[in-house]
């Protein structure tokens, strides 16, 4: 099965700036339902399949890997943290790249908590197939 020419389109959008309403939107979505069509296409196999070989692809061709982005914050890091006289050179450049390492290693996870209507805990009822 093959990507209908909104899913390529979508897929291609998609990997300008990793917006899936927008993406949605340029490939020829209604605007009204581009936010739900962009979030049901990242949720299809097939195009998500189709976003990640393309940006695995990109990657390659242009020597990305997970060790340079790590090097590379690693030489931010230390750029910033040198000293000008008693100072830092820059602070928030440093922790930034700090911030950047430790999500790396998983330091630091955003919590999310989902609740029901009023606060109330979600119930997921599972009905049994029967033929």
């Amino acid at each position: 099965m093959d990507l209908t020419p909104k899913q390529t389109m979508f897929v291609k959008e998609y990997l300008l700036d990793l917006n899936a309403t927008r993406a949605a939107i340029a490939a020829g979505y209604s605007k009204k339902t581009a936010q739900r069509i962009g979030s049901e296409n990242l949720s299809k196999p097939l195009v998500s399949d189709a976003i990640q070989k393309a940006m695995d692809a990109r990657a390659e061709k242009i020597g990305l890997t997970a060790q340079k982005v790590l090097d590379d914050i690693n030489l931010i890091k230390q750029d910033a943290m040198a000293k000008a006289g008693d100072e830092m050179i820059d602070r928030s450049a440093a922790l930034r790249a700090c911030e950047l390492e430790g999500k790396h290693l998983k330091m630091f996870t955003d919590k999310v908590e989902v609740a029901g209507k009023n606060g109330e805990p979600i119930v997921i009822v599972v009905e049994e197939f029967k033929e």
